[in-house]
């Protein structure tokens, strides 16, 4: 818990513990927890009943300094790898006779002796469950009121003393005969144990931490394993070091979210902000309760990035918007910060729509969403881009590549200075894959390099010298070894329907290594016909079925073979799909009419582990009513349903939507969410 809210806390204890005048008010008994483990608070405090006050300090030492000696209180303590608990015991009687203390750890052999001598009131297992639980305390409360009905309360006895001194009248105190006598046999059971220890055969058990089975992350690379337990190495001191979402840079959250940027499936990252969200749940119901606002309207929006799902989450917003009007844009600001867009978005419409905030507001609010978004949205491209360059993913999947992060960045409105680095890594990986591919005769994987190349927008100056290179790779060789059968294989090949694939064993690789064996081949020019026609007919489909990057790379390869008044005309539609692409209208999909509805395969291993999650996608409907174009715009948890979402959307068909009497394309968006039948 925040530690200024837990000095806070030990600040009131204490003056309360020194108060002089009492009030008729009947005062909270103090539940006293000594963990440094952050997990406990949360699944205690639920348990709690309203006459308990929870506080939680680090230490005994932390302890005995923020509590007045004698104070009455119920100590909850953390026992686990403790070796010394004759120590811990006699320290806590010591400060405070009025301490009920409870022993929490995983074992209860080791806590008999001490409860039959009293030492301590109850042991309650970790990880601690309701109703032991809630004995404990009720049978604390009842200890502590015991011993302060025996000894009187702890705050009253300076001044007993000091009225006793002075000869003035007054409530009769507890005389410190009592006291001695108890003092004395509760000093007695500490021998009486001691000796029981050295002379029982039950011998204290080692306290040993219970390793927990988690999946192993996905092989990403060695270089992205490693940094990615460095990773979680660093977010694992932060939780300790109560660093849970601030500095923004250092934090736990960021570094949990940083390792599944490298690998989508790493089982401690996800764990790790599980145990994040309870952290900042707990956060938000302490901070309501100090009206606190501004930090559990932050606690509580990260935790919602973390959990979306969290049953939690609805009663929380409830009591918030009661409070609106105390907090204004707070709310708006607080989600941005947890960088959970959509939500602010959809609270700047709740506020538009109620009118809680003037005009001039909505719209700063906006403009700060729209900024914060799109920095967002270049700092993830950009680290994906790096990731894929480490992992030599420069091109391959097109979806999931160097060269696609690297657009994707530049549409969000990356700056060329920004990108400079990771641009020409890219050049310098790309430049060196084509001049393999030339040196091992692969020049159909060439030209497709630089075909890449040029469509992310690469220098002309480069452009010009790696096609001098290739076009010199091509030019016949003076002594001419014996070549192979390269027609009758393109004939072959052509025949199959391998056109185009594989790389090294289609018709195109074997027509261009004809070309450049022997130029003047007599079947060649009819061979490249035949093949480039084939090529023709391919990125004629593409385009119709609105698939213009496909069709774009087919006229590359055509192109490779010679200019046709075919190639040149389907050069043309293509640049007007592109065209009629970029102005296409998006409706709203609750608008089109499936005929053919969604059919959704969960995912094997998030069904064996009980996950569930959604994926937002976004994609075009032809005039046919199919679906292309499918793009992913969001998904929790990130990557375990998009494949599966991907494959069931594509498998939609849509009654044809019509514009002025014709049939249109047009752009929309879904949102598909895995569920689990309960």
């Amino acid at each position: 818990m925040q530690s200024a809210a837990k000095k806070s806390e030990s600040a009131k204890a204490q003056a309360a513990g020194h108060a002089s005048v009492p009030t008729s008010k009947k005062a909270k008994l103090s539940v006293l927890l000594i963990t440094r483990d952050d997990t406990l608070w949360p699944q205690i405090g639920v348990h709690l009943s309203s006459e308990l006050i929870l506080k939680q300090v680090d230490s005994v030492d932390e302890l005995c300094t923020a509590t007045p000696a004698g104070q009455p209180a119920i100590v909850l303590w953390d026992a686990r790898g403790h070796s010394d608990a004759d120590g811990v015991l006699s320290r806590l009687q010591l400060h405070s006779t009025r301490f009920a203390v409870i022993a929490l750890d995983e074992s209860a052999d080791a806590w008999t002796n001490p409860i039959a001598l009293r030492q301590i009131v109850a042991h309650v297992a970790v990880p601690i469950l309701a109703e032991p639980l809630k004995t404990a305390l009720d049978n604390g409360s009842e200890e502590v009121n015991a011993r302060t009905a025996l000894l009187g309360s702890g705050a009253a006895a300076p001044e007993h003393r000091s009225a006793v001194s002075a000869g003035t009248s007054g409530p009769r105190k507890m005389p410190w005969i009592p006291v001695s006598i108890i003092l004395v046999v509760l000093t007695a059971f500490g021998a009486a144990f001691m000796l029981l220890r050295h002379g029982d055969t039950l011998v204290k058990p080692a306290i040993v931490g219970i390793p927990q089975s988690l999946p192993q992350p996905g092989s990403k690379g060695p270089e992205a394993d490693e940094r990615a337990d460095l990773f979680i190495e660093k977010a694992q001191q932060a939780m300790l070091d109560r660093h849970f979402i601030e500095p923004a840079e250092g934090s736990a959250l960021s570094l949990y979210r940083k390792v599944l940027v490298l690998d989508p499936d790493n089982g401690e990252a996800r764990q790790g902000l599980q145990r994040l969200a309870e952290i900042l749940f707990a956060r938000v119901q302490s901070a309501l309760d100090e009206r606190k606002i501004d930090v559990a309207l932050q606690s509580l929006e990260t935790a919602r990035s973390i959990s979306p799902n969290d049953s939690r989450l609805g009663p929380l917003d409830e009591r918030i918007a009661s409070l609106r009007a105390e907090f204004g844009p707070a709310q708006i600001l607080a989600a941005i910060n947890a960088q959970n867009f959509d939500r602010a978005a959809q609270l700047i419409d709740d506020a538009a729509r109620a009118k809680s905030l003037n005009s001039a507001k909505l719209a700063q609010l906006r403009d700060e969403l729209h900024r914060r978004r799109q920095e967002f949205d270049i700092a993830n491209f950009m680290k994906l881009a790096d990731t894929r360059l480490q992992q030599d993913k420069l091109t391959e999947p097109r979806n999931d590549s160097a060269a696609f992060y690297l657009a994707q960045a530049r549409t969000s409105g990356a700056t060329a200075a920004a990108l400079q680095a990771q641009t020409q890594e890219f050049y310098k990986r790309m430049t060196q894959s084509l001049h393999a591919a030339i040196d091992q005769r692969r020049l159909s994987d060439a030209d497709r390099t630089l075909a890449d190349l040029r469509s992310s927008g690469a220098p002309a100056v480069i452009i010009a010298g790696l096609q001098h290179d290739l076009n010199a790779a091509r030019q016949p060789t003076l002594a001419m070894p014996e070549q192979p059968q390269y027609l009758e294989l393109a004939q072959s090949r052509l025949a199959q329907g391998k056109v185009t694939e594989p790389d090294n064993d289609s018709a195109l690789y074997y027509v261009t290594q004809l070309r450049a064996a022997d130029p003047k081949n007599s079947g060649l020019a009819r061979m490249v016909s035949a093949v480039q026609a084939q090529i023709l007919d391919q990125a004629r489909t593409a385009l119709d079925t609105l698939q213009p990057a496909r069709a774009e790379s087919l006229l590359q390869m055509a192109a490779s073979l010679g200019t046709t008044t075919d190639l040149v005309a389907l050069n043309q539609r293509l640049a007007q799909v592109k065209q009629a692409a970029a102005g296409t209208p998006e409706v709203n999909e609750a608008t089109l009419t499936r005929v053919k509805g969604i059919e959704l395969d969960y995912p094997t291993d998030a069904l064996r582990k009980e996950i569930e999650g959604w994926v937002d996608l976004s994609y075009l409907v032809t005039g046919e009513g199919k679906v292309t174009s499918v793009k992913i715009l969001g998904s929790s948890p990130a990557g375990v349903f998009d494949a599966a979402a991907t494959r069931a959307v594509s498998r939609v068909r849509y009654a044809p939507m019509a514009q002025a009497g014709k049939s249109a394309v047009v752009s929309t968006k879904l949102r598909i969410a895995f569920r689990l039948k309960k």
